[in-house]
């Protein structure tokens, strides 16, 4: 199947997170991957883990088996949002493909599927023509679910042993034509900030929870960008995602939270940001003595460093090449499934190279441009081909 035709109907099933799950979504890729795969003595493995919410991988076995070039694709999308003015299901306009997941990450799921159904398809003719060609390496795909969320699909596919240290990982995310290695560190708080309730006619009679939230987030942002810049990585970064407090117009606030986004480069790590907006909070109370304040971590995702020794880096880069296409490596300004094995495993052969951009992802009327889609998919087949041995 040619890679547009999958992502037309990739794109046509509702996997919204939260929302519809990823099941039809695997389903579909089963009825699709299957019988190439195990045509060829591979096979496949669905574990559905929340409900209708699995992760699915296709495995072409090697004679050595602890080798494996995997992709890892997650099946899940954002939510569709309102406004559109495309169809969100799918919208060919152009050179343009709308939809929700055209660029996150529908495209680049397909782009490894179609170039997996080309290779098996020609490796299956080369068996039968007797060229006795056999893999330096066991290829794999994986689907993951809960990408958009907190990534417990690909924990899964690392708890069953899917991945392991030594995997050639790569995820097919959207990377604007460039190959991304490297991550900030993704750690998120909780912040409650506890004052004193008051008649809003004499609010120096309480301490406002509002306000010193305020405060304490504009000390916070000021002190993240006073932090050592990383070379690779850049900048840390930080976001308020959601902030709440009081139960009453006329009410001095006792109560207010905030969630708090931290994307933090080496060396820092979670416990430097809790530092961070706990001291902020301490100059809050300079002021305002009242104040209490509490700070959770709710996450906690290591920074990925930029690995020179990345043994998949230098055969990505070839086939780029042989493809005719040049890329540059930059670090990934998200966190990716390929991140959290990193993290876990201490995997150093992890990186990013998709179609799509990043820069429409997650907005309305989210496109891909199709040649993008064709790029990717030879440039897949490439990659696989290369684990071919006469």
């Amino acid at each position: 199947m040619e890679a547009f035709t999958l992502l037309k109907d990739l794109v046509s099933i509702d996997s919204t997170n939260p929302g519809k799950g990823e099941g039809e979504v695997a389903d579909y890729l089963i009825r699709v991957l299957r019988e190439p795969f195990e045509k060829i003595g591979g096979f496949y493995e669905r574990i559905d883990c929340e409900g209708n919410r699995p992760i699915l991988r296709f495995v072409l076995p090697a004679e050595d088996r602890e080798k494996c070039f995997s992709f890892i694709c997650h099946m899940d999308t954002v939510p569709i949002g309102l406004n559109w003015s495309k169809n969100p299901f799918g919208e060919l306009e152009g050179n343009r493909f709308y939809g929700r997941g055209s660029s996150d990450m529908k495209a680049g799921l397909a782009s490894a599927s179609a170039a997996f159904l080309s290779f098996l398809g020609d490796f299956a003719s080369t068996e039968k023509e007797c060229k006795k060609k056999r893999l330096s390496s066991g290829l794999q795909i994986i689907f993951t679910y809960d990408e958009e969320g907190e990534m417990k699909g690909v924990e899964e596919a690392i708890k069953r042993k899917w991945i392991t240290k030594d995997t050639l990982l790569m995820d097919t995310e959207p990377t604007d034509g460039s190959i991304q290695t490297a991550h900030k560190g993704r750690f998120w708080y909780r912040v409650l900030f506890h004052g004193k309730a008051a008649h809003a006619s004499e609010p120096e009679m309480g301490t406002d929870a509002i306000l010193c939230m305020g405060m304490t987030l504009q000390y916070a942002k000021e002190a993240v960008e006073k932090l050592k810049v990383d070379s690779f990585l850049g900048e840390s970064k930080i976001c308020f995602g959601q902030c709440k407090g009081g139960i009453h117009p006329y009410q001095v606030p006792a109560e207010a939270e905030c969630s708090v986004d931290m994307r933090l480069v080496p060396p820092y790590a979670v416990e430097d940001g809790r530092e961070i907006l706990l001291k902020a909070g301490e100059k809050v109370k300079e002021k305002y003595p009242g104040l209490r304040l509490d700070v959770e971590i709710k996450g906690n995702r290591p920074a990925i460093p930029h690995y020179l020794d990345n043994a998949l880096l230098p055969l990505l880069k070839n086939a780029i090449e042989q493809s005719g296409y040049k890329a540059e490596v930059l670090p990934f300004p998200g966190y990716t499934d390929t991140a959290v094995a990193a993290g876990i495993l201490g995997n150093k052969n992890t990186l990013s190279y998709g179609p799509g951009s990043l820069k429409v992802a997650h907005q309305r009327d989210e496109f891909l441009e199709i040649d993008d889609l064709e790029r990717c998919t030879k440039i897949y087949r490439k990659l696989l081909d290369s684990f071919v041995l006469s």
